[in-house]
This record gives structure tokens, sequence and C-alpha cells, in this order.
């Protein structure tokens, strides 16, 4: 059974307790004043409420979109970050830093590694630009649906694979413990919907020194760090 939360409950005694005392037909000429001047006060908590409500979204209004994409979920740091018109107010290393490590899965082990040997010097947002890649792939029919099997398509063969540190033929060994913590912190993130995807929906990148030829059958995203994105 489902209850109402408390303060519908309230509201909805306040009405009936209003509409009967407006609609029984023994009340005094006292009562009836007493309704009236009950109406009027309900008339302008109405306005009130109608007051407040449009200047909250006309506040909502004036925040700019570019801020809104790059919220954290961290109340303390996105407080900062939208009273500041700096880009040096987004979410920071040292917001991971301040975080507990998550509780490692697959997915967010394979999120993490791949993040870590494809973006590791990029700021936070070239790291979400790409986990964004992988997220999009995810959810598209076109390619493997969960995030390790994204990472590891055509990892067999060499040079073949869609992420280049599965088939360079080097040995993937995490020499930077302090980044790759942050990694999985910021990983784990954005498998919960922290951030919104950078990237205007792409499925592909390429690192900006390179020109693949295949980057030509697609349309250009964005630039981001040291990446460039596509999508199909």
């Amino acid at each position: 059974m489902k209850y109402l939360h408390p303060n519908i409950a309230a509201i909805f005694a306040i009405l009936l307790v209003y509409l009967i005392s407006i609609t029984h037909p023994i009340f005094s000429q006292t009562n009836s004043n007493i309704v009236k001047d009950s109406n009027l006060r309900f008339v302008q908590l109405i306005e009130n409420l109608r007051t407040t409500v449009g200047e909250e979204m006309m506040r909502l209004d004036n925040i700019n979109d570019n801020y809104l994409t790059k919220l954290s979920g961290l109340v303390s740091y996105d407080r900062v970050y939208l009273s500041k018109t700096s880009e040096k107010q987004f979410f920071n290393k040292d917001a991971l830093d301040s975080l507990r490590m998550p509780k490692m899965t697959r997915e967010l082990k394979c999120l993490s590694e791949a993040l870590y040997f494809e973006a590791r010097g990029e700021q936070i947002e070239g790291q979400l630009a790409v986990a964004d890649v992988i997220i999009n792939r995810k959810n598209s029919n076109q390619f493997p649906n969960t995030i390790c099997g994204v990472v590891s398509e055509g990892a067999p063969k060499r040079h073949a694979c869609q992420f280049s540190y599965n088939c360079d033929g080097k040995l993937e060994l995490i020499y930077d413990k302090k980044t790759y913590r942050r990694i999985v912190k910021l990983a784990s993130m954005i498998l919960n919907g922290a951030f919104s995807d950078v990237t205007n929906g792409a499925t592909f990148f390429h690192a900006s020194e390179v020109s693949p030829s295949w980057s030509k059958k697609f349309k250009k995203t964005r630039k981001i760090g040291r990446h460039i994105f596509y999508k199909n």
C-alpha cells in the first residue's frame, strides 16, 4: 500500500476543511466572514506560489546550457562552478581525490582501463569525451551492447581493434596509480549518469596528429583536447 507524502496529505486536509466550511448551510454570518477571510488568504497563497515558481523558472532560463552539461553531481563543487564565469571552476582533479574509491565491477574496470590507456593525459573533459564515445557505442545497435564488448572489439587481431591499446602488442601495465584512481572514480560517476554527453553523440575519435581515411566518411562533432570526435 502506498502512503501519501505528509505535505500532500496536509494540503488535501486543508482543502477538505475549506470546502466543507464554504458549503455547510448551518454556519452563522460570523462563520461566513471567516470563510471570506480564508478564501482571500488562499488566493494570496496561490498568487505568492505562482510568483515564486515564475522567478525560479526565470533563474533556470538564465543558466548557460554549457554549464549544465558539466555539472558533476557534487553540490559543493557545482555551487562554486555555477557562481563563476571562469571555466577553471569546473569540477577538477581535487574533487576526484576527495571521493572514495567505488566498488569495482567488470564494466567499471573495462571503462577505467580504456580511459587510462586512451586518455590519461587529457584533462577531465577529454576523458569524459572518450568515455562518451564508448557509452554511445554501447547504446548503438551497430556495436556490442556492453562496455567491455565495445572496448575489446577486434582485440584478437593485431592493429585491427577499435581501441588501439588492446592490439598494439604492448603489455598493458598501470604505472600511474594516482591517475588510475582518479579515472576509476570518474568512470564510476559517468556510469551512474553524473555527466551529459560532451561529444554531441560521437561514436568515433582519433588523435589530432593523425588523419585516418575513415574520418572522411563521418561527421565531425567536436575537438576536445588532442582528440577529434565524429558520428555516423
